[in-house]
């Protein structure tokens, strides 16, 4: 419960396939700089051991800044790197599996579509709830229409865990 009460403020997905030819550290140096309090490690397309290094130098970062890393999908890199947790998806592992992996400290975060979804995982023992996306991205290949704000605002009406919107959230449309 301490832990969740630290997801707030900015949250940056940190995913090397999406970086535009910079350097993933140096966009989360600049994302810390900025006032991110959390960085995620999306990693989908390289082995494990390839990311390990970079999940490593994020934990190293995240730790110097009093800010949270979350690794997405791969419990076990959040325990070997000891991250603050690691986000699931609806088809990844499910959240009673990942909680027998992670350590107690460790929060557990998943991502939802529908309000429904929220409610459940709310059930299921998520610590905090990813809702969206809530405008047009490109980053995961999603053709749904976005969300928009007045269904954020349902998510947030029907969760008592931290709420964090994501999907198309840039520097234009953050307000």
């Amino acid at each position: 419960a301490q832990q969740a009460s630290r997801v707030r403020g900015l949250y940056v997905i940190i995913d090397p396939q999406v970086t535009g030819g910079r350097k993933p550290m140096e966009i989360a140096r600049a994302a810390i700089n900025g006032g991110a309090r959390m960085l995620q490690l999306r990693d989908k397309l390289r082995d494990k051991g390839e990311s390990l290094p970079l999940a490593t130098a994020l934990q190293q970062l995240c730790q110097d800044n009093d800010a949270m890393l979350i690794i997405n999908d791969h419990v076990d890199v959040a325990v070997a790197v000891g991250s603050a947790g690691v986000h699931v998806g609806q088809t990844d592992l499910p959240v009673d599996q990942a909680r027998r992996v992670l350590a107690p400290h460790q929060v557990l975060g998943r991502s939802n579509r529908e309000i429904d979804q929220l409610v459940q995982s709310q059930e299921m023992g998520a610590d905090h709830v990813a809702f969206g996306a809530i405008y047009a991205t490109t980053s995961k290949g999603v053709s749904r229409n976005p969300q928009g704000i007045e269904p954020l605002s349902q998510a947030r009406a029907a969760t008592k865990v931290p709420l964090v919107a994501i999907g198309g959230i840039n520097a234009e449309n953050v307000a």
